[in-house]
């Protein structure tokens, strides 16, 4: 090649680098799913937003999110989402009722997020006070405590039933009256089986007798 074509190539390749350096950017937002979602939200300081890929409320808060995300760093708070349209079980063990939902997690304390969905506000719920934020979820029944984690396998195992339903159902060679009432039996089984656990865990303490109760006011 000539020197003037030399020149020309030189400074094409370093259009097309440039290009490809900008196309690529890190994002500050980690994506979430049932198998990382428990480990990762157990410690430490989280903004977590369930989204759904149709929704266009999502769309429009992505590039938002990302910039409370950016920011975020410098508190060292995570952020993180969760496809709540593909992890159907983990939005309703969330009580996800619609999409976006965003959520602010302390070392496995979950608080559900209702304010505006601007980056000021976001910055500010999630580097404010924990404490003074409403509760959302008692100790005992929160998304990431041991019963929240059980009702999210019995979820997880709702969810597949369904999804494979038609195929379960031809690999056993049942009728639809047949099939449907072994998931029914397996639903009820698995639902007393929970019944019987939280019972054992959470017993529940009898109710004061009248007379005590009498003592007691008196």
């Amino acid at each position: 090649l000539s020197m003037a074509g030399r020149r020309i190539l030189l400074a094409v390749l370093l259009v097309v680098v440039q290009l490809a350096g900008g196309g690529v950017s890190a994002s500050h937002v980690l994506e979430l799913n049932n198998t990382n979602v428990d480990a990762a939200l157990s410690h430490g300081v989280w903004l977590l937003e369930f989204y759904a890929p149709w929704c266009g409320y999502c769309r429009r808060l992505e590039p938002v999110y990302e910039e409370v995300a950016e920011e975020l760093t410098d508190h060292f708070i995570k952020v993180g989402r969760v496809d709540g349209s593909a992890f159907k079980a983990l939005s309703a063990r969330f009580g996800v009722e619609g999409f976006p939902s965003i959520f602010h997690v302390n070392n496995g304390d979950v608080r559900k997020y209702k304010g505006e969905r601007s980056k000021d506000a976001l910055v500010q719920y999630a580097t404010g006070d924990f404490a003074k934020q409403p509760v959302s979820f008692s100790p005992t029944f929160s998304p990431l405590g041991f019963l929240g984690r059980a009702f999210g396998q019995v979820l997880e195992l709702s969810v597949a039933l369904q999804e494979h339903y038609e195929k379960l159902r031809k690999h056993l060679k049942l009728s639809h009256p047949w099939a449907l009432g072994l998931v029914a039996l397996a639903t009820a089984v698995i639902g007393s089986i929970m019944g019987i656990v939280i019972s054992i865990i959470f017993p529940e303490r009898d109710a004061p007798r009248p007379a005590a109760a009498a003592r007691k006011r008196d």
